[in-house]
């Protein structure tokens, strides 16, 4: 999920963990943790961008990962924990320094890493009070717990890594204010009382009990939607081979559903607000698959259809190829010009067949994300 939720959950886990002993070290360090398998994004600067998505989610949010690593740095912390938190704290914003075009924010950034460098420079530490045993679990809960919550969003999280199978349960997208504000104010408020206090420890829980119950409403609904989903293609007399259900950006009120048929892919949109006696409206949208016939033995050819689990759309545009990847689903239901989120264009250099992804048109993520709005508050006024 977003590097917001991910922090708030390790600061969270940290808690449990070693709150008593150390207070707001133990958030701090959570926080760090749990922010740790992100810094997969790195691969972007040396790899392509296919290779850079294949590679996310991979080795860093794996179960040998927390295993290897959160000794090593339980160790840090314990004998080199100024340079350490020094160097992570770094490490973590240089990403957006180097990739944000924007020179003030680029500014902002060096600004705030140089003020904190300088405080943690002249603050003094001491990591007597926990064991290497104790920092040892801390990083270890913060680091799986990243994971854990990231196979429950659409992407796909490589957690049983070497092994290639990603878990993708698509409860939840990647951003959901509704999981993670109230988690956040619970952690902040928690942090106010000192680490002895019980009210501490009652806050940061309520907050963690919050989260899951939202989690497991979220499964609820999607099991509730994709029953709705099914119902209607068959009631609507389409005889669809598999279907996939997944929220719309930053809710989990309104969802997508896609169906797989022989020809088409039929996609459709169901708000929890919508009226039930209305038939959900599918949109039949043809998935183009002939037009890799003749390159199917190609690697990235393969390799896309890996990533994308099989879910693709192909247009011809001029001498090149599009694919785009219909997990995400369309950012409109309307007609078969509209593009998907993530897209590649297909062209040959040199004689390789290459995919470069392809940037995402601002005006129609404004206009898609205003459309979404409209519907997640039902089909009442809308003739669907």
């Amino acid at each position: 999920m977003d590097s917001l939720t991910q922090i708030v959950l390790g600061a969270a886990v940290g808690e449990v963990v070693l709150g008593r002993k150390v207070g707001n070290k133990a958030m701090l360090w959570g926080a760090i943790a749990g922010t740790i398998p992100d810094l997969d994004v790195y691969q972007s600067l040396f790899f392509d961008t296919l290779r850079a998505n294949e590679l996310h989610r991979g080795f860093s949010h794996s179960i040998l990962f927390s295993l290897i690593f959160a000794p090593l740095i339980a160790w840090l912390i314990k004998t080199k924990e100024k340079v350490f938190l020094m160097a992570i704290l770094t490490t973590i914003l240089a990403y957006p320094f180097i990739t944000i075009e924007n020179n003030l924010a680029r500014v902002s950034i060096a600004c705030i890493v140089v003020i904190a460098n300088f405080f943690i420079y002249r603050s003094n530490f001491n990591s007597t009070l926990a064991t290497n045993r104790d920092w040892c679990k801390l990083a270890f809960w913060a680091l799986i717990t990243h994971p854990l919550l990231d196979c429950h969003t659409t992407w796909g999280t490589q957690i049983l890594w070497p092994l290639p199978h990603r878990l993708a349960w698509n409860n939840i997208f990647v951003a959901d204010p509704l999981y993670t504000l109230p988690f956040l104010i619970f952690v902040i408020i928690a942090a106010f009382y000192k680490r002895e206090s019980i009210i501490r420890r009652r806050l940061n829980w309520v907050g963690i009990i919050i989260s899951c119950f939202y989690m497991l409403w979220t499964l609820g609904v999607k099991w509730h939607v994709h029953q709705h989903f099914a119902k209607n293609l068959v009631y609507q007399g389409v005889d669809y081979k598999r279907i996939t259900t997944t929220p719309t950006p930053l809710n989990s009120i309104l969802w997508r559903a896609t169906a797989d048929t022989d020809s088409f892919y039929y996609v459709g949109l169901y708000s929890l607000f919508d009226k039930k006696e209305n038939e959900i409206k599918f949109t039949s949208i043809d998935h183009n698959h002939y037009l890799l016939e003749d390159l199917e033995k190609e690697d990235v050819i393969r390799r896309l259809k890996f990533l994308s689990k099989n879910w693709y759309v192909v247009r011809q545009r001029d001498s090149s190829l599009d694919f785009y990847d219909a997990r995400f689903g369309p950012l409109q239901e309307s007609d078969e010009t509209i593009d998907y989120i993530f897209g590649y264009n297909l062209t040959r250099e040199g004689g390789v067949l290459e995919a470069k992804q392809q940037e995402r048109n601002a005006t129609k993520m404004q206009q898609a994300f205003q459309y979404l709005i409209e519907r997640l508050m039902g089909n009442k006024k809308r003739d669907l």
